[in-house]
């Protein structure tokens, strides 16, 4: 977790794709896999994004409530056995486990065929994020989609957007991550470090990594995990080809993607993941009995 070796083991799940790799069934289930083991075990997804049209069911459960989540936050939050370390040190109750509370930057996104958001995606555009801060909940929308009409109808009815921070560009944008969404990321590392008990980080889309390079938390090993398959490193290795990515003309001053890292060091093993049906996916104990030699081979690289 820090590098002391008397320290709970951290592990991270990254994608080798962007989209349906299978990070959150295998991290449900490797919770379950270390909570069987030592007790207690938490999961984290430091980050985590839906969309209004593809994701529209889980949309409108997490709004309904005027919330916003996605699936992958409430599955993990479910899977996890305790909750973090308190923000001040006082003893959490279990009542502190939702999705927001392991997930604090969400993202909700909508379809624009033909259209490139503000981001720079192709065929679709950022409606509004969800951050947790130490002062409670803060929305953020994009005001410049809200000005070309594509927020949907009933969005701010759903979600408490009136008092929003509104984002008309990137840099304006990049203003208010620095000020919002790093330090709600920062503090959750600073959680996750001074949780007593194995902790899994879930990442985003194929994003290398979504806690901070030189914070508190360094990986102890690191699952990448592609559909029927889970690349398995040693952490320190993996930290030090993520550093030396963050550095290279493709990545420059972005986020790191898992490519970009792994393409420069070997795996440890590659473990064979079946494919399980709906019914097993939603149980993570069924999933970590299904996964059990790939938990195994990774909770080794940290042991031996």
């Amino acid at each position: 977790m820090t590098g002391d070796r008397s320290d709970p083991p951290t592990y991270l799940v990254a994608g080798g794709s962007r989209v349906d790799a299978g990070k959150t069934t295998f991290s449900a289930g490797l919770v379950a896999h270390l909570a069987e083991r030592a007790g207690d075990a938490v999961g984290v997804k430091p980050r985590a994004g839906n969309d209004y049209w593809f994701d529209h069911d889980d949309y409108r459960v997490a709004t309904d409530a005027g919330r916003l989540y996605g699936k992958d936050a409430r599955t993990l939050a479910a899977a996890n056995t305790r909750p973090l370390a308190a923000p001040d040190d006082a003893s959490p109750s279990a009542s502190a486990v939702t999705p927001e509370s392991i997930n604090p930057v969400h993202r909700l996104w909508k379809p624009t065929p033909g259209r490139t958001g503000m981001l720079g995606d192709a065929d679709r555009t950022f409606l509004c994020d969800r951050v947790t801060t130490d002062a409670g909940t803060r929305f953020v929308v994009n005001g410049a989609a809200a000005e070309a009409g594509l927020l949907p109808d009933g969005l701010t009815d759903r979600l408490p957007l009136a008092e929003a921070t509104r984002v008309r560009d990137v840099p304006e944008f990049n203003e208010v991550m620095a000020a919002a969404h790093l330090p709600a990321i920062e503090r959750l590392a600073d959680r996750v470090a001074r949780t007593p008990v194995p902790v899994v980080v879930e990442s985003y889309a194929d994003v290398a990594g979504t806690l901070p390079r030189d914070g508190p938390v360094a990986p102890d090993a690191v699952a990448v995990v592609d559909p029927g398959r889970a690349r398995i490193y040693a952490g320190d290795r993996y930290a030090k080809a993520r550093a030396v990515a963050a550095g290279s003309p493709r990545e420059g001053t972005r986020e790191e993607h898992v490519d970009a890292v792994t393409e420069m060091i070997e795996p440890l093993a590659t473990e064979p993941l079946p494919a399980l049906s709906g019914e097993v996916r939603g149980d993570p104990d069924r999933v970590a009995a299904a996964y059990e030699p790939a938990y195994a081979t990774l909770v080794d690289a940290v042991e031996n």
